[in-house]
Parts: C-alpha cells; structure tokens; sequence
C-alpha cells in the first residue's frame, strides 16, 4: 500500500443478496473504505467509497486487485470485452 497507509489490506467478499463478489480496501481497525464489485445477475462492475477522500495510488491498486481477482463474471464471461482495453 502507501506510504501514508501502510495498514491498509484488500479483501475479497461474496454478497449472495447482491448476487456477486466485491473486493474491498479495508483499514487497519476493520473499516471498509472501499469497493469493487462484480454484479453477476446484469454483468456490471461498480466502484463505491465509503469515506471522503483516500490517494489515487490507493483507487488504482484497489482497481487492479479487483480486475485481476474478479474476472471472469460467473458464466465466464470477461469483465473487460476482448475488444476494449482498461482505458477506454
């Protein structure tokens, strides 16, 4: 993690009611700071902060975390079309 935040981890969490898995940056005291989650039942990927304001640096490692341990979506199909990149 960062400098600034060393004790910050990453987890991953399923939500039967939500019907897909999340990867969350977690504090070091338990807090969920934040969240990428799989929507298996419409194919979507949301990212939701649950505090103000944490770095960039933070954001984009959650991010990458988060396409890598969530992909595919249930029925195998990619997060990411073969045809589209990240950074479109």
């Amino acid at each position: 993690m960062s400098g600034d935040r060393p004790s910050l981890r990453t987890q991953v969490a399923s939500a039967v009611i939500r019907v897909g898995l999340g990867v969350e940056l977690v504090s070091a005291s338990g807090d969920v700071l934040a969240e990428v989650f799989r929507c298996d039942a419409d194919h979507t990927v949301t990212f939701s902060a649950f505090v103000a304001a944490f770095p960039l640096d933070e954001v984009r490692m959650l991010i990458e975390r988060a396409l890598d341990q969530l992909d595919p979506f249930e029925d195998g199909t990619p997060l990411i079309p073969v045809n589209q990149s990240v950074d479109q």
